[in-house]
């Protein structure tokens, strides 16, 4: 009989269908066919009838078909003493009043269009309660569409509430770890600089670790809080003309000594032009090299190399590259270390270490320059990641084809 329960759609109902539909008492199948039409007779807005036996549905009479063979002397005289089992349709459309507003738009829809002219049963545990209509449906689906507004309007409210939570609690976390922090950086510095006097050459160590691991906690403070700033859409560019060149060596003097202690060097080649500025956000420019260079030397065995080329495209396109030798990714790898807090496993140990919001990090960063990330990888092969400025950025010489280097595919 064409019987659907809400349990197999699956979805929470909201505006029960049954609330809007009409209440047509129903007839039994031994009922003459001349009573039924009758009824139909005195309710000119009545388009059916259900026909129900011990309180389950088992057909449904629908009007225009009904009086269509009883308005004429002929049929009336045929049919008017048989039962209306006789006309009524056997298999009628029969919901749940369970059923979800979108499920039932979507049965009807699909499976049943003329039950929106001729109408469809609604039950209860599978016994008869009302008459649905279209007008019935469309009532549901606006009542529907209210709450879902509503539903909407809180989980918005709900998500901006934990947006501010999230941001107020990072602000506050990293202002009390930058505090301590940067005593202890202080501190492990004049320490390795023997400011107070000569150290043991263990205690020098020390120093050289701590030194280390504060620096890199540090790094991690800051790349969450303005990964969470990036993310409420508060992170402001203060843009300026800088020397791309000088940036560069800047970022490369700084993770140099680094590189040293990997047993990994660290070539740049600049464009001829040392005049070559661009327009951007100087420590966010810096912070997302920094980045590229730090996951490169961490990915890149002892004797390996790292380079880092700039070079203006034929479109005058600004593009500062960053290739090593490392171990690489696979396409699936790339696409993980692209998420937020993605981490790629690596042998199962922890010798990578880190947030997973270092490329997640510079891909905000450049796209809020306008620009674009370009990433090219392959497992034991290395990688090369690529900061494409837009032309509109790059100021200080035309674009030179034969320096301009192919885009990463």
């Amino acid at each position: 009989m064409g019987l659907t329960d809400s349990r197999d759609v699956g979805e929470r109902t909201v505006a029960s269908i049954d609330r809007f539909a009409l209440r047509v008492q129903p007839v039994a199948p031994s009922t003459r066919c001349a009573d039924v039409y009758d009824r139909f007779s005195a309710d000119v807005d009545l388009i059916a009838v259900p026909v129900v036996e011990e309180e389950r549905p088992v057909g449904l009479v629908y009007r225009a078909e009904f009086e269509h063979r009883l308005a004429h002397a002929y049929g009336r005289a045929l049919y008017e003493k048989k039962p209306i089992a006789t006309l009524m349709d056997p298999e009628p459309l029969v919901v749940e009043r369970g059923i979800a507003v979108e499920a039932l738009g979507h049965l009807i829809a699909s499976d049943r269009p003329s039950a929106l002219l001729r109408g469809f049963i609604i039950t209860g545990e599978g016994r008869y309660l009302a008459l649905g209509t279209a007008l019935s449906l469309l009532q549901a689906s606006l009542v529907r569409s209210e709450q879902r507004s509503l539903e909407l309007e809180q989980a918005y409210e709900a998500a901006d509430s934990a947006n501010r939570t999230k941001s107020g609690f990072l602000a506050n976390m990293s202002h009390e770890l930058r505090t301590p922090l940067n005593a202890i950086i202080g501190f492990a510095e004049c320490m390795q600089d023997e400011v107070m006097g000569p150290l043991p050459e263990r205690y020098k160590s020390y120093a050289e670790d701590i030194l280390t691991s504060g620096n890199h906690l540090l790094g991690m403070v800051n790349d969450l809080l303005d990964m969470a700033k990036i993310e409420a859409g508060r992170y402001e560019l203060r843009e300026n003309r800088l020397r791309v060149g000088d940036t560069i060596d800047s970022a490369v003097r700084i993770l140099g000594e680094t590189a040293s202690r990997n047993g990994v060097s660290i070539v740049a080649h600049r464009e001829a032009d040392n005049d070559l500025r661009l327009k951007a956000d100087e420590r966010s420019f810096r912070q997302m090299l920094l980045n590229l260079l730090s996951n490169a030397i961490k990915f890149t065995e002892a004797g390996g190399c790292i380079e880092v080329r700039s070079s203006v495209a034929t479109d005058g396109e600004l593009r500062v590259e960053v290739t090593d030798t490392g171990i690489g990714m696979s396409d699936e790898h790339q696409k993980i270390a692209l998420t937020p807090f993605g981490q790629v496993s690596v042998n199962f140990d922890r010798r990578y270490q880190g947030t997973g919001l270092g490329l997640p990090l510079v891909k905000s960063l450049i796209e809020l320059h306008g620009g674009r990330l370009e990433m090219q990888s392959a497992l034991g092969q290395g990688t090369r990641v690529g900061l494409c400025f837009p032309p509109q950025r790059v100021e200080g010489r035309s674009a030179d084809p034969q320096s301009a280097l192919p885009a990463a595919e």
